[in-house]
């Protein structure tokens, strides 16, 4: 009988996605609107999620990504949705808040790791896909992401962690993985790569030309040979 009762409770929790749809973790950058516009080309029916967690830049990231997706056009994309996960309270002195200390142009990559990023955000928008009946989550960090939450065996483990615990079969993918920026930009040249964002200290609705991430989308696209139609404050020479 206690067998029975739990199958029984086993079932009661189990979310059976709808095959068709799929979520993407969309930040307004480079990256993230690329495979939100692969996605959206392949006939899937997208659902864009934007979660914001208190960060200096995410008001233009917003505004960009909400701009992006108009221009797209594609009917396949739903709405943008907004979801909240404020971790400012957790480290209120971190240069991500505060807006002291970026990481300048010649600073390493990994300078730009923020501790738990992509557990609070694959968190959140896991609650969202198990109430929406969504069983895949599409990410896009590239094969130059140094962090530890950025690892095939993390997106396992946290994509078992999220089954145990809401009864969602939820699929963490990550199709660019393998791909390094330049090589994005360049399969990507027809799309309006100049409508993304990824500044870490932005002036007004410009990036700024000067911190990491700045440079990182400058050099790739240099590299590509690709003209750069990005509006920079202050331009590297």
């Amino acid at each position: 009988m206690r067998q029975r009762h739990q199958s029984l409770n086993k079932a009661a929790y189990r979310i059976v996605p709808i095959r068709s749809r799929i979520a993407v973790l969309a930040s307004g950058g480079l990256d993230s609107s690329v495979l939100l516009a692969t996605l959206a080309s392949r006939g899937r029916e997208v659902f864009p999620v934007y979660v914001s967690a208190g960060l200096r830049w995410e008001r233009i990231e917003r505004a960009t990504l909400r701009r992006f997706i108009r221009t797209l056009a594609a009917r396949r994309i739903r709405p943008l949705t907004e979801l909240r996960m404020p971790m400012d309270d957790v480290a209120p002195a971190h240069w991500s808040v505060t807006g002291r200390g970026v990481p300048g142009y010649h600073a390493p990559f990994s300078s730009n790791y923020i501790v738990g990023r992509n557990l609070s955000l694959i968190a959140k928008a896991a609650v969202f896909c198990a109430y929406h009946r969504i069983g895949e989550l599409a990410m896009a960090p590239l094969e130059a992401n140094p962090f530890p939450d950025a690892r095939p065996e993390f997106f396992r483990a946290l994509s078992k962690a999220i089954e145990l615990g809401v009864g969602l079969r939820l699929r963490i993918r990550t199709p660019f993985l393998g791909l390094s920026k330049l090589q994005l930009i360049r399969r990507s040249r027809g799309l309006p790569l100049h409508l993304t964002f990824s500044c870490a200290r932005p002036l007004g609705s410009l990036h700024c030309g000067q911190c990491t991430k700045c440079a990182e989308r400058i050099e790739a696209f240099r590299a590509a040979g690709i003209p750069d139609r990005t509006r920079y404050a202050r331009p590297p020479r």
